[in-house]
């Protein structure tokens, strides 16, 4: 009898399909850190102005909009967290194709801190910004940006090993050949863009692999929630 990750039981009755409910929230989580992000492109970044200007001109036009970034930087948190919502279903479907439950312990605590270090960085600028309203350097509030590129930097690491997990079930399932090649471009992009930490002129890089990222878990949680049906 094969083994497969695509095709939990369903829930009877009354029951609640738990493992279904958190596949949705893969798709949740992919639809609203893209809908943030655009956003934050649109209606955040141009308050911050060049990377050109001084530290101090850039840390006046943030405090201006200082009531922008914070309900930016909250539903940017928000959308970070529903990854954690995910998390159920990637470790319930990893267990049926690993029995041994090392995959499924790997993407779980890879996943954990995904939904904590990226999200992190939002509520770290908020500091800064009381910071700046409590009389600080506004120097200081402009250099602050980094945080943002920094901790997404950071965040690949965990990446590299949530993605590869999954990919690694995917693969031993035989099944979603597409998200297994895509998922391995998507390493070797957040591999690369992790040194970031130590090369700015590789953030092109880590912003083309968090956006395929994104868009990858929600193709997955998209498959799963079809049952894998259609595929070759």
């Amino acid at each position: 009898m094969s083994t497969t990750i695509d095709s939990p039981a369903r829930a009877t009755g009354g029951a609640i399909d738990a493992t279904r409910l958190s596949t949705r929230f893969g798709v949740a989580y992919a639809v609203c850190q893209l809908l943030t992000l655009v956003g934050f492109s649109i209606f955040v970044l141009p308050h911050a102005g060049s990377p050109s200007d001084s530290a101090l001109e850039r840390g006046h036009r943030v405090d201006d909009a200082s009531e922008i970034y914070r309900v930016a930087n909250y539903l940017f948190v928000v959308s970070g967290a529903l990854l954690v919502g995910f998390l159920g279903a990637v470790s319930t479907r990893l267990r049926r194709i690993d029995a041994s439950g090392t995959l499924a312990a790997v993407a779980l605590a890879a996943g954990t801190l995904l939904g904590v270090i990226w999200p992190l960085a939002g509520v770290l600028h908020d500091v800064a910004l009381d910071a700046a309203a409590d009389g600080a350097d506004l120097r200081l509030l402009g250099a602050w940006d980094a945080v943002a590129p920094y901790s997404l930097a950071f965040s690949a690491l965990p990446r590299l090993f949530f993605v590869g997990a999954i990919v690694l079930g995917l693969r031993a399932a035989g099944t979603s050949p597409w998200l297994v090649r895509t998922g391995c471009v998507l390493l070797v992009l957040s591999a690369i863009g992790s040194a970031t930490l130590v090369a700015g002129a590789l953030f092109p890089l880590l912003a083309l692999g968090t956006l395929g990222y994104e868009l990858w878990v929600g193709a997955v949680a998209w498959h799963w929630l079809r049952g894998g049906r259609g595929e070759g």
